[in-house]
Order: C-alpha cells, then structure tokens, then sequence
C-alpha cells in the first residue's frame, strides 16, 4: 500500500501511533481449546506487559491454519521490540511446557472442511506451503510459539486508512472479550450465543443505520457463512424453524428494539459493557465516513480493486469483517453465526409484521 502522508482528523490519533510504533506478532499452537491458554496465560500477560509500558496495544484472533493457534499481536517502540519478543516466547513457552495441550493440533475425518478453509481464503499457488505432496495439512508443533510477520489485510480492511481504523477495532474488540471472560460465562454456550446475537446485532446497527439495509446484511451475512461452510443446517428445515421461534421471539421483543435506542442515541438502560461497545462501533462508523469523504477506502472485490466513497457500502464491508472477527474472538463457531444471523432476520421480519 502507498505511503500514508494525512489522514481525517477523527483517525489522527491512530496516525501518530502507526509512525511512532510498529507490530509484533506470535503464533501460539494449542490443540485444546483456546479459551483456556488466553485466559490462563496470553490476555494477562498482554495485559502486564502493556500496564508496564513495555507495549502499547494488543489484540489477538482465533485460526485454523497449520492446527489451531491464537495469533497475537502486539504494538511496540521499535527499540523494545526485541526485548519484548525474548519475554513474549519465554513467559508463553513455560506456560505450554506447564500446562500442555494434550488435545490433537485437528482432530480430522478427512480434509474436505480444512480444505474448504484453504480454498475459502488461499490460493492455490501457497498450497505447497501448507499441504505436503499427498495433499495432508502442514501442522505445527503442538504447545509451540514462533514469531511470525504481521502481514496486515490491506485490501480487506479499506486500504491503509482503513487499516488503521481496523486495528483499534481489532483492540477494542479484544478488551470486549476480556469483559465477557471476566463475567465467566464463556463456556456456556446458551449464555454465549445470547450475548453474541446481542453484539452482532448492535455492531450492525450501529455501522448500517437503516433497518432494511441490516436485515439485507443479515441475510448475506447468514447465505455466506451457511453456504460455505454449513451446508445443512437443521434450523433451515421446517422442524428446526418450530424448534427456534422461541428464540426469535425473545430476539424480536428484547434485542430488535435496541435498534431504535442506538439510533436516538438513548442507550443508558443497556448493560455497562453493550454501552461501551456502542460507543466503540459508532465512532468507527464516524471515522469510516470521514475517511470516504477525505479520499475513499480502497476494497479488493471479484472484479479488481475500487475505491469506495459510500460510507454504507463501506460500511457494509467492513461491518462483515468486525462481526466476524469478533465473534472468532469470543468463540462463536462458524455455524453458529449462520444461526445467529437467520435468527436476527426472522426476528425483524416478526417485528416488522407486529409495526404493519
């Protein structure tokens, strides 16, 4: 990407982070469940190192390739960042020699999932780099760290304005986790999807703003996630649509309405951590409009690359990308978004037909 020289007001702040710091990244392999190695050791480690000034930020995801791993990254002053890689591998390192894993990096039946992974976000001509001659998956070492490049998502994220936008998504939406781990809720999935219909839909009302254009996003949203990934899923059958109303009924009555709060800005009877998250999305959408008005985000499409001026297709693609990667983070599966998201449309269509 080109070399930024300005940038809207709004994001300024973030500007002068990207020229005075830079980011480091590690890959930590842990078969078992990631929750338990974030909460038990990354996230405070994270956190002590940033109360110590020893970093400036921090975020982290969930992923799939070469075994499942957390990848986290931290912003650095480029004289400390050798210092902080030593403390980073040793501190995680006798963590994994400690408390293992003894779960396997993927417990496959065969590859066509992973497989439609990799076909979903690589191509072919990086197949060698993580698919041996017999067409297996590459995996790392179990209970291992490596320092890995930070290869930012450019032309996913809006270009390099966008990125900088993302990244202190990315870093809010992290400490958003570390609220809901604190609650030790986490492990309990019905707890979990309630909070995360409540996120998902929030984040989406905040960055879209107009009620037709979030169902239509839902829509997409649940077409793209069951159909790559879910291909039969029993909620889409006529038993499992009997099996949910209640669910969506609770969504049309409890979560729906928030809608019209966000949108006049009368949000003081949510929850402490909804209210912060409000503010966190509503001031990425004002920065997503300042930046399209300044010179546009630029998004890598099917037909080539375009630069965007339309805060709410912008918007639209960015909101995927945050409601996606949130959700990574605070560990809703794959199919469970697609559930979320037919969820969230039935219910609006409910609430729709009671406003008719």
């Amino acid at each position: 990407m080109s070399v930024l020289t300005h940038v809207p007001a709004s994001i300024e702040s973030e500007f002068r982070l990207h020229r005075m710091y830079e980011w480091r990244a590690y890959h930590i392999f842990y078969g078992g469940t990631p929750l338990t190695v974030l909460k038990e050791c990354i996230l405070p480690l994270a956190q002590e190192m940033q109360d110590r000034g020893e970093i400036i930020d921090f975020f982290f995801i969930n992923y799939w390739l070469e075994g499942s791993h957390v990848r986290l990254r931290v912003r650095v002053d480029p004289c400390n960042a050798d210092a902080v890689d030593v403390e980073i591998v040793a501190r995680v390192t006798k963590y994994l020699a400690e408390s293992p894993s003894y779960h396997p990096m993927a417990e496959l039946a065969d590859n066509n999932f992973y497989e439609r992974l990799y076909q979903g976000e690589f191509s072919e001509a990086d197949r060698p780099k993580y698919f041996d001659a017999a067409g297996n998956p590459r995996f790392a070492a179990n209970n291992s760290i490596e320092i890995r490049e930070y290869e930012p998502e450019y032309l996913r994220y809006g270009g390099s304005v966008g990125m900088l936008i993302s990244e202190r998504q990315f870093i809010e939406s992290t400490q958003l986790m570390v609220k809901l781990a604190d609650l030790g809720n986490m492990r309990v999935r019905t707890i979990l999807l309630g909070i995360a219909t409540q996120i998902t839909f929030i984040t989406a009302v905040c960055m879209l703003r107009d009620m037709d254009l979030i169902e239509d996003f839902f829509v997409a949203y649940h077409r793209r996630w069951s159909d790559g990934y879910d291909s039969n899923p029993a909620y889409g059958t006529e038993e499992g649509r009997r099996q949910h109303t209640a669910t969506v009924n609770n969504i049309r009555k409890k979560i729906v309405p928030l809608a019209k709060e966000i949108l006049s800005e009368d949000v003081k009877d949510l929850p402490v951590f909804l209210r912060d998250w409000v503010e966190v999305c509503t001031r990425v959408r004002t920065q997503i409009e300042d930046a399209c008005t300044d010179a546009g985000l630029q998004f890598s499409y099917e037909d080539g690359v375009r630069t965007v001026t339309d805060p709410d297709q912008a918007s639209w693609s960015l909101c995927h990308s945050y409601i996606h990667m949130t959700n990574n983070r605070i560990m809703v599966s794959v199919a469970d978004e697609a559930f979320l998201a037919y969820q969230i449309v039935e219910a609006m269509r409910k609430a729709k037909t009671d406003d008719e």
